[in-house]
């Protein structure tokens, strides 16, 4: 038998998956475009390995490249499948354990074929045989082999499937290319039933004289009709170049893709993502799975070398003409939008100045603690407050000490009345509190306190010493008076009457006041 057209259609297979090695694995930046550059590294293996197992003269020679073959065929036909998978959007459903699943017989045929000759689970038999002058390798099949040729099976079987489905709901245009990948899976099944059965009886490798055909339609489909390769490159670049993180989940919430900015958020959580189940990753802390689960956005924070960041998480329903197939879960950084909404939320609820409960937001708040208290039948007192002089303070000192003795005065308020207390700066000089549990006694008891310290303490302004007092009024929740306009009033005129007294004192409002 002349090999010599063999030996140069196989020569210019080996140089045309070279060809395509280099360019997919180098030039192409889809997953889909490197697993095709590692499907061409395999089949130029297993094809350069023929090329010279077919032009060797010795046994031994023959055997070695044999061998060489076995780094490339057990590996191609799940390469095949997983080229498949990638284009026709079938992928996503692979983790890891579908991954090894796929490439487990590949290794064990490797293995085996490697050690064959001190079981010959693989191969049984090896001899040379003359054909036609030509002295070839002949290999009887084994147990092994048969197994290896079943998984081949199988991964064609799968391919034809997925690109037929592909083929019946693409448009026109996309047509044309899945009827090439189709035509491009027909080939192998001739060559595998062929060596097989081995009908001529000559060692002939059908398989290695159809993949580079088939390869070349592949090729073909993809340079002349690549609509969907550009698809695919266009939506993994936005995927893997996001800035926010994007994670594929499945409906039982486990993890099927994730970018590089997820791993930064999570890294945030001090968790290693990886892909399972969200539910082990946050055993801890289930409020993110919580979220997903109910299909919620949520604001997470978290402390990141010591500064506090917000992420917002954000699960949106993958769904097909099946229904819900999965989630993609973004993640977003959200400091800058939460640190924003808290300094407006301050801005709305406290004054600059005193950092105490602002006008607007202390009526709210007095109002509904004694709405509380009058429904609970509870003990409630009010005070009403004001700087005594503080205009002639002004008008010496100017305005900024004027500031000055308001935050002074504020920080004292907060060290002496109660956390729970409600504190605000009702007017220029002017400040209320709510107080709980507190009667008229005790009210005036902590309000004298409270005086006393003003009056004793030395406000110390450039230099200069600074003396004053402040008025109380007080004014207690009781059976005369029961809303709360009416306890404002009281407390402001019995405030009116410590003014009226002279001063620096604290007054108690009495109904013949």
């Amino acid at each position: 038998m002349n090999t010599k057209i063999i030996t140069f259609y196989l020569f210019v297979g080996v140089l045309f998956l070279s060809i395509m090695f280099v360019y997919s694995l180098y030039r192409g930046k889809s997953g889909f475009s490197k697993t095709l550059g590692f499907l061409s590294l395999s089949l130029e293996i297993y094809l350069f390995g023929y090329l010279m197992e077919i032009n060797s003269s010795t046994l031994s020679e023959m055997m070695f490249w044999n061998q060489i073959q076995y780094f490339g065929i057990p590996f191609f036909p799940g390469l095949w499948l997983l080229v498949c998978l990638l284009y026709t959007g079938h992928a996503k459903g692979l983790w890891e354990w579908k991954f090894v699943l796929i490439f487990i017989i590949p290794v064990l045929t490797f293995i085996l074929r490697l050690t064959n000759q001190y079981h010959h689970i693989y191969y049984s038999l090896v001899e040379l045989k003359d054909i036609g002058g030509t002295t070839m390798l002949y290999l009887s099949k084994g147990l092994w082999y048969y197994v290896q040729m079943f998984y081949v099976l199988i991964c064609l079987v799968l391919s034809t499937l997925y690109y037929g489905r592909r083929y019946i709901n693409s448009n026109n245009e996309e047509k044309t290319q899945f009827r090439l990948f189709l035509l491009a899976t027909l080939p192998p099944y001739v060559a595998l039933v062929l060596g097989t059965i081995d009908i001529t009886n000559i060692g002939i490798d059908y398989t290695a004289l159809v993949l580079p055909l088939c390869v070349l339609i592949i090729n073909i489909a993809l340079t002349r009709y690549n609509f969907l390769e550009i698809k695919l490159m266009a939506r993994e670049r936005v995927f893997e170049e996001s800035q926010n993180g994007l994670i594929i989940l499945n409906k039982e919430l486990e993890i099927m893709d994730y970018n590089q900015a997820s791993t930064k958020y999570f890294n945030w959580m001090k968790i290693t993502l990886k892909s399972d189940k969200l539910t082990n990753l946050f055993k801890d802390d289930d409020g993110i799975v919580t979220c997903v689960a109910q299909r919620k956005e949520g604001v997470f924070q978290f402390s990141v070398q010591g500064e506090e960041r917000f992420i917002s998480v954000a699960p949106k329903e993958i769904s097909s003409k099946k229904g819900t197939v999965g989630i993609l879960l973004i993640i977003e950084d959200v400091t800058a939008r939460e640190l924003t909404n808290r300094k407006l939320l301050v801005m709305a609820r406290y004054d600059d100045l005193s950092g105490l409960f602002n006008r607007r937001c202390f009526l709210e708040e007095a109002q509904a603690t004694i709405k509380r208290a009058k429904s609970k039948n509870e003990i409630c007192s009010v005070l009403m407050m004001d700087i005594d002089n503080f205009k002639l303070i002004n008008d010496k000192y100017g305005h900024s000490c004027g500031d000055r003795v308001i935050q002074v005065f504020s920080d004292m308020l907060r060290s002496i009345f109660r956390k729970i207390d409600i504190i605000g700066r009702v007017g220029g000089e002017e400040f209320s509190i709510v107080m709980l549990d507190y009667d008229a006694t005790a009210a005036y008891d902590i309000a004298e306190t409270f005086r006393k310290k003003v009056e004793a303490m030395v406000f110390d302004y450039n230099n200069q010493k600074i003396y004053t007092t402040v008025s109380v009024g007080i004014a207690v929740l009781d059976d005369q008076h029961q809303s709360f306009d009416d306890l404002i009033r009281c407390a402001d005129y019995a405030l009116y009457n410590s003014k009226q007294n002279g001063r620096n004192q604290t007054t108690i409002y009495k109904i013949q006041d």
